[in-house]
């Protein structure tokens, strides 16, 4: 069954972009089909991964060309449908339809069967566009940085989504990012939102210059510095929704070559499976993932995490 993922805020600078292309390129490189599509005007997405699309989403809203024409390979595994700011029109145009809050749901129905995954990178605002990707979404994660504003926004967040929705079954995860913990405030806010959400809050993104730097050349964070926090730490959040959604890797991938790049090629690999081994903390079972040479064990009860390089990875 083909995952249909809003990845939504409505605060800005929080991380979803960055979020919409780790996330997804950990699936493709796990051997996942996976097709993203830009709903913001800003037209991030394009610049993060390092593509120059001479087509939009704007095409297939109002001139009605299927996604199939619009679409470009960013990586192997990975389609992007992108945006600019002609979007803003698009929105203007869809206002006036009769069933404009389900513009998405139908522009990718034709498309659903050749994917796994099909992700929304939203809008900071709850948007025309946004709403259509709130109605077409299977699935709904919501990044959210660890200080006050953004905190008290993700109840009324999820407030709206239960009216949009008519429920919140479909928030599916929260990914705390930018998480610095060194900050008292940073690990306090962490401690309210588990103790308020419990198993919906995913392990932490740390704070980590090297996930800026990837969006701004155009490389995910596992070909610009696989050996990374952002990178380990965005791994884990693969593992933990593959194994959430049930996710069976085919045949894993590496990502194409970079010109000039001597990067170590990335490894995303591992069922989560830790055969006898419980958490020295809680005492729950502990999960396991291989990434860019280091196995990361965790516990997805009390956020445990030990890391250890692989002896003879490369």
């Amino acid at each position: 069954m083909t995952r249909i993922v809003a990845v939504i805020n409505l605060k800005g600078g929080i991380g979803k972009t960055t979020t919409v292309v780790n996330v997804s390129a950990g699936l493709a490189l796990k051997g996942a089909r996976v097709l993203l599509i830009d709903i913001d005007a800003q037209g991030n997405l394009a610049m993060a991964l390092g593509v120059r699309p001479r087509r939009t989403l704007y095409e297939a809203i109002v001139d009605q060309k299927p996604l199939t024409e619009l679409r470009i390979s960013a990586r192997p595994n990975l389609d992007l449908i992108a945006a600019d700011e002609s979007l803003l029109l698009a929105q203007q145009a869809i206002a006036g339809r009769s069933d404009w809050v389900r513009v998405l749901e139908q522009l990718v129905r034709p498309v659903r069967e050749e994917y796994d995954f099909i992700f929304f990178d939203c809008g900071g605002s709850l948007t025309v566009l946004n709403q259509n990707a709130l109605i077409a979404a299977t699935e709904i994660i919501i990044p959210t940085t660890v200080e006050p504003f953004s905190v008290r926004g993700l109840e009324k967040l999820i407030t709206q989504i239960a009216r949009v929705k008519g429920s919140t079954s479909v928030v599916r995860a929260i990914i705390p990012t930018m998480v610095d913990s060194r900050m008292r405030q940073s690990i306090d806010l962490l401690a309210h939102l588990n103790r308020t959400y419990g198993q919906l809050v995913l392990p932490p993104v740390r704070t980590n210059v090297r996930l800026s730097e990837a969006s701004a050349v155009g490389k995910t964070i596992y070909e610009h510095d696989p050996r990374s926090r952002g990178a380990l730490d965005y791994a884990q959040i693969v593992e933990v929704l593959s194994k959430m959604w049930n996710f069976q890797p085919t045949r894993p991938i590496s990502p194409r070559p970079l010109p000039n790049s001597t990067a170590k090629r990335p490894l995303v690999t591992g069922d989560g499976a830790v055969q006898s081994n419980t958490c020295p903390n809680c005492g729950h079972a502990l999960r396991r993932a291989n990434v860019a040479g280091y196995r990361i064990t965790y516990c997805t009860h009390c956020r445990y995490r030990q890391q250890e390089l692989i002896t003879g990875a490369h």
